[in-house]
């Protein structure tokens, strides 16, 4: 039974719109993102940049994973079972275990870590419990399709983020007060412009009802798992790359991740705009779905292999200008990291057709396999061959799981001819 109609608006805006508006908030949210980074390689030592890559890949598949999907279940209810209200409620209690976790995680390792180390990594997951408390706000603007607003939000946070962060890396040396503007910014834009926009077009008050609310975390929690597999398949490498290499060389090998990272941040904010119609086309018009999937597939293509043009050509001196001399040390692996990049954008483009289809256990079985590869690409070869392996596990982990989406959809296709 449902727990009551959705009040969502309409679909107000045309799939063109939507996806321009996506693209530009996640553009502006990506490029904030990297000129964080920058901004820490240029005032801080490179071990202490490495210690913040490392805390954020410690945090963030776990947050993934006990936050679960919600957002992705919401936005695919085609049938208005789960209301916005239960979708936050669920949230709020998975963070409060979030955060639980991370303090015995942090118990578990502060002697090898240090004080400083798992300090960071709880301000981190702070970060991201405020960042997950939003995502359900912005659910609701993806599922009404009002992308603009969506973009707004993104921009808001990138840049009161931005701000927060350049005036405290200039007046403290301290990393960790560098963290805290960055939570105290995300909080307030959630609050003062998510939540009163979400509260525009849905009733966001919490509620909650056991039998759908199973419903949803039978949905969300698979998919939550997937995602959390998916962060960590990111962030192997900086886990092995730490214990064999140290934090300097996670401060290298993130810096050029942060370039893929941006892209497929863009990327993800376009699949956001196409998520909707791809699972409304799916059940009614195949030629439209597989004309959005092409479309969207077309453009990451071009962008992929501009960008990787102009690394191959200029690699070194990109990472020397936008870094600094001792991070373009590494320009041989710049060109190899954005090939790689552009094999994620393939499995991050036919993944999300396959959620639309509601195959979720197949986007697991995909994604699980690359994990699978990462980690033992990753822990045979990098303490012999360093970054270079850490590379080439990424790439290895991009292809298997790009297959395998592949294969699924080609199935979809196969059983939609058969009806």
């Amino acid at each position: 039974m449902p727990s009551g109609k959705d009040t969502s608006s309409p679909p107000s805006s045309s799939l063109t719109a939507n996806a321009f508006w996506s693209a530009f908030g996640s553009l502006l949210y990506s490029i904030g993102r990297i000129l964080i980074v920058i901004i820490l390689t240029k005032r801080f030592s490179s071990d202490t940049v490495g210690e913040l890559l490392f805390a954020l890949a410690v945090v963030t598949p776990i947050s993934f994973l006990v936050n679960m999907e919600v957002r992705s279940v919401y936005v695919t209810d085609t049938k208005n079972l789960f209301r916005p209200g239960m979708c936050l409620t669920t949230r709020l209690v998975s963070n409060g275990g979030f955060i639980l976790l991370l303090l015995v995680i942090c118990g578990i390792g502060w002697g090898n870590w240090g004080w400083h180390k798992a300090v960071l990594i709880l301000l981190a997951g702070l970060v991201r419990s405020a960042e997950s408390i939003g995502d359900v706000y912005l659910g609701v603007l993806q599922k009404a399709e009002q992308m603009k607003c969506w973009a707004i939000s993104q921009t808001a946070k990138t840049s009161l983020v931005l701000i927060s962060v350049v005036v405290m890396a200039f007046v403290t040396d301290e990393i960790i007060w560098l963290l805290l503007a960055w939570l105290a910014a995300t909080v307030v834009v959630v609050w003062l412009y998510d939540c009163r926009m979400a509260g525009r077009l849905a009733r966001m008050a919490l509620c909650w009802n056991r039998t759908v609310g199973e419903q949803l975390i039978k949905r969300a929690l698979p998919l939550g798992f997937f995602v959390a597999m998916t962060s960590f398949n990111a962030n192997v490498a900086p886990y092995f790359i730490e214990h064999h290499l140290g934090d300097k060389m996670v401060a290298y090998f993130g810096a050029m991740m942060m370039f893929v990272n941006g892209v497929a941040g863009i990327q993800n904010g376009v699949n956001h705009a196409t998520l909707p119609r791809l699972a409304r086309y799916h059940g009614e018009r195949s030629r439209a779905f597989w004309g959005v999937l092409g479309k969207t597939l077309g453009i990451s293509w071009l962008g992929m292999l501009a960008i990787l043009a102009v690394v191959w050509w200029q690699g070194e001196m990109i990472l020397r200008v936008v870094f600094n001399r001792e991070y373009s040390q590494q320009s041989p692996l710049f060109p190899l990291i954005i090939l790689s990049g552009g094999v994620i954008l393939t499995g991050m483009i036919l993944g999300d057709a396959i959620v639309a289809c509601q195959r979720y256990k197949s986007r697991m079985v995909a994604v699980a396999m690359g994990l699978v590869t990462n980690i033992v690409v990753c822990g045979l070869l990098i303490d012999a061959h360093g970054l270079k392996a850490a590379v080439w596990a990424i790439l290895t982990a991009a292809i298997v799981t790009t297959l395998m989406c592949a294969i699924v959809l080609i199935n979809v296709a196969g059983q939609r001819k058969k009806q």
